[in-house]
């Protein structure tokens, strides 16, 4: 099991991630609704927080080192073929998800997935691995809490 600060900074459907910096973020919009008042006036009431959503970066490289400094021993393509997998299977269905704070699993819908596979050398979408450990990749994915 992936703990986050060891060999994760999040966890979605029990596959421990590492976020691209600068690119995690959330927001929780306030739910708020215009309604017309007894005399005619309009008034917008304030129903609260709305659900939160989190977007980012996933890093799914080959030769990730961990928190502790070992190597993960997982390729790039193993990250990306979870996160699809992940993706593709949650129609119907929520997934836990585990902020980078830690603290109890939230039930999210799994809303978006795009990829990008790179080379990080050249910072360009090579047309052949070549390489022996496979592609590297940078998936955007987006979450909406259940």
């Amino acid at each position: 099991m992936p703990t986050i600060g060891v060999d994760c900074e999040i966890i979605l459907d029990g596959v421990g991630y590492f976020v691209k910096p600068g690119s995690y973020r959330m927001a929780q919009p306030r739910i708020r609704r215009a309604s017309v008042r007894a005399d005619g006036g309009e008034a917008y009431v304030d129903l609260g927080p709305g659900r939160r959503t989190w977007s980012m970066t996933i890093l799914c490289l080959n030769d990730l080192v961990g928190y502790d400094g070992r190597p993960t021993g997982l390729s790039g393509q193993y990250y990306r073929d979870a996160l699809r997998t992940s993706y593709l299977s949650s129609t119907g269905r929520t997934l836990l998800f585990s902020e980078p704070t830690g603290g109890t699993p939230i039930p999210v819908h799994f809303d978006y997935y795009a990829e990008n596979a790179c080379d990080l050398h050249t910072q360009q979408v090579p047309l052949s691995s070549g390489a022996p450990g496979g592609l590297s990749y940078e998936v955007t994915i987006e979450l909406v809490e259940a």
